[in-house]
This record gives C-alpha cells, structure tokens and sequence, in this order.
C-alpha cells in the first residue's frame, strides 16, 4: 500500500552509523549495497509504502530509494 505523506525522515542511528536503501517497499525490495544514509541526517519525504509483510517504508528519492521506517521518525511538515 502507497500513501502520500509530505514531511522529513530523520535518521535514528549515531552520526558514526549507516542505514542502507532499498529499491522498493514491496516484499521482493532488494537492499541497495551502494547505497546508504548517515546517522542524525535527514531526507525529504513524499511517500511511505507498507509491503505485504507489514513493513514500512518511506521514499527519499525520487527515482525511488527507500528507507525502512524502523530507523527513522518521521516528522510531518505544513508549507
């Protein structure tokens, strides 16, 4: 399931830390080994999906990385 969000995810992790992105939010999303976030950083979010196993995440990308929501808060913003 896909639904729209407008907000900020920000890192959960220690700033010495990596948390790394995956190609998809869905059951068969494969994790990107060449691509991760640092800890304490935060991303501009559009959207969070929920795979079929229930578990979350949220685009930080638009040609579609996602991060899973266990590492993150998310922090909703009005402009």
């Amino acid at each position: 399931m896909l639904e729209n969000v407008h907000g900020l995810v920000k890192v959960n992790q220690d700033s010495r830390y990596v948390v790394f992105l995956f190609d998809s939010y869905e059951v068969n999303r494969k994790m990107l080994q060449d691509k991760y976030v640092k800890g304490e950083s935060a991303w501009y979010t559009d959207a969070m999906g929920t795979g079929d196993d229930g578990k979350k995440f949220y685009r930080i990308a638009q040609d579609g990385e996602w991060i899973e929501a266990e590492y993150v808060t998310f922090i909703e913003t009005t402009d």
